[in-house]
């Protein structure tokens, strides 16, 4: 009993000390990755109920229930009211041991790249970004979130828009990590089409998504039944896509968005399909190495009551609990195959 005490204690104390040196050190992206884990997306300074609800404990309690980062999305100009706020959730967020990643929905630029709206984004990242200096390197920037609209269709001008918002942020911070996703709702396929900034510093992550509005038991770009071979082997493409690069560049992903149920789609997935595509999911990419974050904090958390939804809780213990099996272990029915091998060999 003593010795099991005295080992706890010490792994807290080992644990804190590690992060106290990731605070204050610049952080390797590899290391980054694996720092990472399992997150989630969270719009506390994006919508209007996300920002009025917000409470200092969330943090606390998303880190009690296993999340180890989450996406905090931001979609409004940098005001020093949004700055406030913003300040206070990154402070709460590394107080309770949850890494804050900020992302910015950058709308305008997405629907009208042009040098006009690219400045105001500029200036938005300047802003947060000389705001934000002296903070935490655990903290880093996801420059644009999902790349759609009329950006998506052209690769060049979004080579040239990281090139200027990597160099706008490495002004204020130079060793910070940051995040550039590819075009077409970040699919891994265009990983290739990036251009790596001229002062990306070494301090650069990629991230990529997949199912970000959930599955769908039409859409054959994206199906999920009852998880047949073709359908595992459109999730194990994908990462295979994302293992390849990360292999050829030295760049490592992440996976910004994964949504367990069509949620906004009918919600037509019953909690026991639910399960089983989340475990999927979950059981492939921690197989990977790929980190990853799910969409979204309220289809888990009441933010009124403060606590986590109680019909939920099949689907959030399958992506964040302790059952998740290693690859090794599964049944031997079950299909299943980690992507690694088929990159890393």
């Amino acid at each position: 009993m003593l010795l099991t005490f005295v080992l706890t204690c010490s792994l807290f104390l080992f644990t804190k000390a590690a992060d106290a040196a990731h605070a204050t050190s610049p952080i390797d992206p590899l290391t980054y990755q694996q720092m990472l884990g399992k997150g989630m997306d969270v719009d506390w300074c994006k919508t209007t109920a996300g920002m009025s609800l917000y409470h200092s404990d969330v943090p606390k309690s998303f880190k009690q229930a296993g999340i180890s980062h989450v996406r905090i999305r931001v979609k409004d100009e940098a005001t020093e009211e949004l700055l406030s706020l913003l300040e206070r959730q990154v402070s709460d967020c590394l107080e309770a041991g949850v890494i804050p990643i900020i992302a910015y929905q950058a709308d305008e630029l997405k629907n009208d790249p042009s040098d006009k709206n690219l400045h105001q984004v500029e200036v938005w990242w300047k802003t947060v970004a000389e705001h934000f200096r002296d903070e935490s390197f655990l903290l880093s920037f996801d420059l644009i979130i999902e790349v759609t609209d009329a950006l998506k269709n052209q690769p060049d001008r979004l080579n040239v828009i990281y090139e200027r918002l990597v160099s706008v942020v490495r002004a204020s911070n130079p060793e910070r990590i940051v995040i550039i996703s590819p075009r077409l709702r970040s699919d891994p396929a265009y990983l290739w089409d990036l251009v790596i900034p001229s002062a990306a510093n070494g301090y650069l992550m990629a991230e990529w998504h997949f199912y970000a509005s959930g599955p769908s038991k039409e859409n054959q770009r994206k199906l999920w039944t009852s998880g047949t071979a073709e359908e595992r082997a459109l999730i194990q493409e994908k990462i295979d896509l994302a293992l390849q690069w990360q292999k050829e560049t030295g760049i490592p992903t992440w996976v910004g968005a994964w949504m367990p149920g069509d949620y906004n789609e009918g919600d037509t997935y019953t909690i026991e399909e639910q399960v089983a595509f989340a475990s999927y999911m979950t059981q492939s990419l921690t197989d990977a190495g790929i980190p990853f974050a799910v969409n979204a904090d309220q289809h888990f958390y009441d933010r009124e009551q403060r606590k986590w939804l109680e019909d939920m809780q099949p689907v959030f213990a399958a992506i964040y609990g302790q059952q998740i099996l290693p690859s090794q272990d599964l049944p031997e029915d079950t299909g299943y195959h980690s992507a690694v091998p088929y990159v890393y060999r």
